[in-house]
């Protein structure tokens, strides 16, 4: 009984909508890039949320931290509408975060181009602490009406994201976990909670 059940969730999972793209940055930088001059980008092996993590140090007081997708991170994400992206953060060095640049997040593409100042001021803490954000794509959230963020969501030609946190240079940043999830279908998130359940209890009576 067990098997054909497993089975069934196996192609239920299958079938769930995924991460668009994640960027653990597990043994590279995986194509995320900041302009030159502004900044000093270095790949960490470890230590970050977990495993690998991309490092910025801010060289440039006059320009902000920018940090690009890479190509492979684009196209056509009508099906996140609804959905999430969300990423790990850390002020590596302790310095003040007094400037409201970090988290703000740009998705363009010939549909258009939406913006949205995501993360709240006076973050990342100065505690050397990874931390979760997270921001729905839906309008509610701030990126403007729903047909101006499923016109951008269509084609996204670039996506980016704001790590300057500190007014002027000397902050070092980190980064992990970034990815962008749909939101599962609800009938089939259902069976696969409800399924995982059955299995469980079969493994309790074993």
């Amino acid at each position: 009984m067990a098997r054909p059940l497993l089975a069934t969730l196996v192609a239920t999972c299958t079938a769930l909508p995924l991460a668009a793209s994640a960027a653990g940055f597990a043994t590279d930088a995986e194509g995320w890039t900041i302009p030159a001059g502004s900044g000093i980008q270095t790949w960490v092996a470890t230590g970050g949320n977990t495993g690998g993590w991309l490092q910025v140090e801010d060289i440039d007081g006059n320009t902000d931290i920018i940090l690009t997708a890479p190509a492979s991170w684009l196209g056509n994400w009508s099906a996140y509408l609804g959905g999430t992206l969300s990423f790990d953060a850390k002020n590596v060095n302790g310095i003040a975060p007094d400037w409201p640049g970090f988290g703000q997040i740009s998705i363009s593409g010939p549909g258009g181009n939406v913006q949205l100042d995501a993360v709240a001021a006076g973050l990342p803490p100065a505690d050397g602490q990874w931390h979760h954000y997270e921001i729905a794509l839906t309008p509610a959230a701030g990126w403007g009406s729903q047909a101006a963020l499923a016109g951008a969501l269509a084609n996204v030609t670039s996506l980016t994201l704001n790590g300057e946190f500190h007014a002027g240079p000397g902050e070092v940043l980190g980064l992990d976990n970034i990815q962008v999830s749909a939101v599962p279908e609800p009938a089939s998130a259902a069976l696969l909670l409800g399924g995982l359940g059955l299995l469980a209890g079969l493994r309790r009576k074993r």
